[in-house]
């Protein structure tokens, strides 16, 4: 019996004394989500819709181009640390809109690079006349999610969704389908004016 006792007491010290210590692998953070309410944005710009109460709509802020641009304004999502884009532009004929049209897409396809796969879901809301397209951007890319929506007739609104640090798709994928989401509201309550 005293063999035994000398045998369990000599293994434990034994598995004691090593130095082989492996980290444990870094956890993601846990996300709280708000609560989905929304309120309108319907300020000096010829568009409305509505976007999240936990976001803050600001005017964009370079001095320089504010005013050639006063429709351009970044939607904050402080929760998440995540800022959409949005770029308002006034065109006159289809030319103009079909260069709008240009732009964006190749605004896009510049993530092709990095993106595994670029999906494009195609809108159409009868009721506000409003059509574009939504891409979401698939992989590590730095956007994640791009659109525009337009009347084709005079207004011309384009979005792009960036996270403001470096981040790992399958880290911020709850938090960009919880977004996604919200801008999906947003697009589809969009009015003109």
């Amino acid at each position: 019996m005293k063999a035994i006792k000398a045998f369990f007491i000599t293994v434990l010290l034994l598995s004691c004394g090593g130095n082989d210590y492996t980290p444990k692998p870094h956890a993601y953070p846990r996300v709280y989500y708000p609560q989905k309410q929304y309120q309108l944005f319907d300020s000096i710009a010829p568009y409305s819709f509505l976007i999240p109460k936990y976001a803050i709509m600001q005017a964009f802020n370079d001095a320089k181009d504010s005013a050639k641009h006063p429709y351009w304004f970044n939607l904050h999502y402080l929760p998440f640390n995540a800022t959409l884009h949005l770029s308002y532009h006034a065109f006159k004929d289809r030319n103009e809109f079909d260069e709008l049209f240009d732009d964006t897409r190749r605004l896009v396809y510049k993530h092709d690079i990095k993106a595994d796969e670029i999906e494009e879901i195609e809108l159409h809301n009868a009721l506000t006349q409003t059509s574009g397209i939504v891409y979401e951007l698939k992989g590590n890319t730095a956007t994640n999610l791009n659109f525009y929506v337009s009347d084709g007739k005079r207004h011309f609104l384009r979005g792009a969704l960036y996270f403001n640090d470096k981040t790992e798709i399958d880290s911020i994928q709850p938090i960009f389908d919880f977004i996604k989401a919200d801008i999906y509201k947003m697009i589809e309550s969009t009015k003109w004016q």
